[in-house]
């Protein structure tokens, strides 16, 4: 077969780099395209954020993922990939708020029960007079803080969202950008609570006018040995067509010649290895990828690529004598030292011994501080904290164990939006380069959004 001239025509070898369920399924469509693909993982598991652990004989995933049916295709896709490796369960998602647990997301009569009275009528006031100045006098949020008090009124917003959003980014809604509230916080608007409160006097609107209540209301997958089974069967259906998934390696260099990607340069079992490719696809955080680049890249977008930043998330999993501690998948926890907590046993997570069951407990955290080490005092607050929600007793706590990534959320930090403009616009020049996913496109997707930005940066590459 003749090697095609490069920047023209279909891609033969395509190289991937970083194997979350973007990465994979990208590489899936691409496999199946008839391409040539090279998985690059820098962990010793496949799957990125969704990946899990097994200790001591119990998986432990990174956080809590599951499976939704929004895009139908990509549902289809892996069900028949996993098949009976898939179990499938009603959501029951909960946020501890007020005297008591509420359904998540919050429905009307759960915002009405949360609330004392004062404090509600206030909030009501707050956002029908916040509705009226937006007619009279709309203006464009400068930050997340005028953002949240533009959706919601200033009483909710202290109410609600002011100290949670602090405690669980580490900065001030005041230092987040408004971009931040359209991407990543739930609706709560005055309209949303007027079109609940229609709701539960029988007046709903017409099936499928909006997709907000198939949030509370959805079914879930998951399977007997956590997150992990989804990217492990993306990549066994890569290897199957004869691509390579390739675990603790990690990339050196992105090597580049007239503003195409002609190799990946990867350190792998103490050696470098130099893998020639067509194209290059990047699901690895934007700011690696920025700085492998070689040449290297300007040095303005170096410096913006040094500013984007990620908040580090710890995922504490403890091994609890007991079962269905918690009647739901997660819960939500708006003052204590985690913001949610997970029992997966509850999606269908097969747990050893007997009378045993598993807690994700999830907290953001900052490099380097005793979150993030697994200190004493973290692990003394988590049990504590625990206890005092009446999940479980310390006592019950058979062992904790300590999974964390530095790369668990973008933070959307006032001023990003520039710095994000002129590293993509920098990466844009190389036509065989594309870089997406929740950390390759610093943005906020769940597993099925992930596998779709893949699709869409594989078809591109396809076409270039």
């Amino acid at each position: 077969m003749t090697r095609p001239v490069p920047g023209r025509g279909r891609p033969e070898h395509v190289t991937v780099l970083g194997a979350g369920v973007a990465g994979l399924y990208a590489g899936l469509t691409l496999a199946r395209s008839g391409v040539l693909v090279t998985v690059l993982e820098v962990e010793d598991d496949v799957g990125g954020l969704a990946a899990g652990r097994l200790i001591d004989g119990n998986y432990y995933d990174l956080g809590v993922h599951h499976l939704h049916e929004f895009d139908r295709a990509i549902y289809e896709d892996v069900r028949d990939l996993m098949g009976e490796r898939m179990t499938s369960v009603p959501k029951a998602a909960k946020i501890r708020y007020g005297r008591g647990y509420r359904r998540y997301p919050l429905e009307f009569v759960d915002l009405l029960l949360g609330i004392p009275p004062w404090t509600l009528l206030s909030a009501l006031t707050g956002m029908a007079f916040q509705q009226l100045r937006n007619k009279v006098a709309p203006f464009e949020a400068a930050n997340a803080e005028e953002a949240l008090v533009q959706l919601y009124g200033a009483p909710l917003y202290r109410h609600f969202f002011r100290d949670f959003t602090q405690r669980y980014w580490g900065l001030p809604p005041a230092r987040l950008s408004a971009a931040f509230v359209r991407r990543k916080m739930p609706r709560l608007s005055a309209v949303d609570v007027l079109r609940k409160a229609l709701g539960a006097l029988g007046l709903r609107e017409a099936e499928g006018a909006a997709v907000e209540s198939a949030l509370a209301h959805e079914t879930l997958h998951f399977s007997p040995t956590g997150s992990r089974e989804l990217p492990m069967a993306l990549a066994a259906a890569i290897r199957d067509r004869g691509g390579t998934v390739l675990t603790a390696s990690r990339v050196v260099a992105v090597e580049t010649v007239r503003n195409r990607v002609v190799a990946v340069r990867v350190a792998r079992n103490g050696d470098e290895q130099r893998l020639a490719c067509d194209a290059c696809l990047s699901t690895i955080p934007l700011p690696d990828l920025v700085r492998a680049l070689q040449p290297p890249a300007p040095e303005s977008v170096l410096e913006a690529a040094g500013r984007l930043r990620y908040r580090p998330l710890a995922v504490y999993g403890l091994l609890v004598r007991g079962e269905r501690l918690l009647d739901a998948h997660y819960v939500y926890y708006r003052d204590r030292v985690f913001h949610r907590v997970a029992e997966p046993a509850n999606s269908g997570l097969v747990v050893r011994p007997p009378g045993h069951t598993v807690l994700l407990v999830e907290l953001t955290c900052d490099l380097g501080d005793d979150r993030w080490h697994g200190g004493s005092d973290t692990r003394r607050r988590i049990v504590a904290d625990l206890e005092a929600e009446g999940v479980l007793r310390a006592d019950d706590v058979a062992q904790m164990h300590l999974l964390r990534t530095p790369y668990g959320y973008p933070v959307f930090e006032l001023g990003f939006e520039p710095l994000h403009a002129a590293i993509v616009a920098h990466l844009g020049v190389f036509g065989n380069l594309r870089s997406t996913g929740r950390q390759g496109g610093f943005t906020y997707p769940n597993m099925h959004e992930a596998m779709r930005m893949g699709v869409g940066a594989a078809q591109e590459l396809l076409q270039s």
